[in-house]
């Protein structure tokens, strides 16, 4: 089969489709498209200025535009679109690093224990801004936009005998926050399209700190999205436009989106300091490259004689 835009007519479900799966025989099936492609459609990112934020296991961002551009601080992808292109930022640790700093460092299984992440989240809420001198670079998956470095790994720098784990988790939220607002500021000057704010989703979203170290970190309101399958929501709205319902992807999207539950706008005052932490923070990365390389080439080669 030809690849098909999204919202193109496949098919129909077959019996024997529909006898495998419990769909109606003859429900039509039209084209969609990646998950977080289909998400950033699903919270309308297609109007201007509007950029998406996935809050998932890995940090997913990205911004539409008619035109195609290329550039390593991001990668390109087919918007679920009538056309144009999605500039995506990618960073695999998000949430993931949320749960192994809390179960591994921390001995608490978030899963069974929401109590103890809403007392961590207080604490850290409690720690200033640079969190008592603590930062984190949140390479613990390797660096995909803008670095593209799989030797890349993670460092908690700045620790002394002050430092308390609301301190370590606040740096661990304020690196992940510097980590996307250095990726969008080199797209934004990649490709000439504005941000002018931001809708987040996925299961970080949740956190209002989060939410407000991100607005602050990268002068963006940060609007928390209504929709809670907004990858589902994208591809109905591509087999909206399909199905006739909408003449285009995007009036289907300016139809179907969900209205935002809640912004967090940028506060002046903590904007000026995370623009001070993130010079130091986009420091962190020309002196960690070479030493990354070094420390894998070592890690990885073969182990001596053991000690005697």
């Amino acid at each position: 089969m030809a690849l098909e835009p999204p919202g193109a007519w496949l098919g129909d479900v077959t019996a024997a489709a529909a006898a495998a799966t419990g769909l109606r025989p003859g429900t039509a099936l039209f084209a969609g498209g990646g998950d977080g492609q289909c998400a950033g459609t699903g919270v309308n990112v297609l109007q201007r200025g509007t950029a998406y934020i996935n809050l998932g296991t890995a940090v997913v961002s990205g911004t539409y535009s008619e035109s195609y551009a290329h550039d390593p601080a991001f990668r390109t992808e087919t918007a679920i679109a009538d056309g144009g292109y999605i500039f995506e930022t990618c960073l695999r640790s998000g949430t993931f690093l949320i749960d192994w700093l809390t179960r591994e460092m921390f001995g608490i299984d978030p899963a069974r224990h929401a109590d103890t992440l809403a007392a961590l989240e207080a604490e850290a809420s409690a720690s200033p801004i640079g969190a008592g001198g603590v930062v984190v670079a949140p390479f613990w998956q390797g660096s995909m936009t803008p670095h593209w470095d799989s030797t890349a790994r993670g460092v908690i720098a700045g620790l002394s005998g002050s430092t308390r784990r609301g301190d370590i988790f606040r740096a661990l939220l304020e690196g992940i926050a510097l980590d996307l607002a250095h990726s969008a500021g080199r797209a934004v000057a990649a490709t000439g399209v504005a941000i002018d704010q931001f809708v987040a989703m996925g299961g970080g979203v949740a956190s209002d700190l989060w939410a407000q170290i991100l607005a602050d970190a990268t002068a963006r309101p940060i609007w928390r999205s209504g929709a809670t399958e907004a990858s589902s929501l994208g591809a109905a709205m591509a087999a909206a436009k399909g199905a006739g319902w909408y003449p285009t992807i995007a009036e289907a999207a300016r139809a179907m989106a969900g209205r935002p539950s809640r912004s967090f706008d940028p506060v002046p005052a903590n904007v000026a300091r995370y623009a001070e932490l993130r010079a130091i923070h986009d420091d962190l990365w020309p002196a960690l490259s070479a030493w990354n390389r070094r420390r894998w080439a070592f890690s990885t080669a073969p182990s001596g004689p053991a000690d005697g």
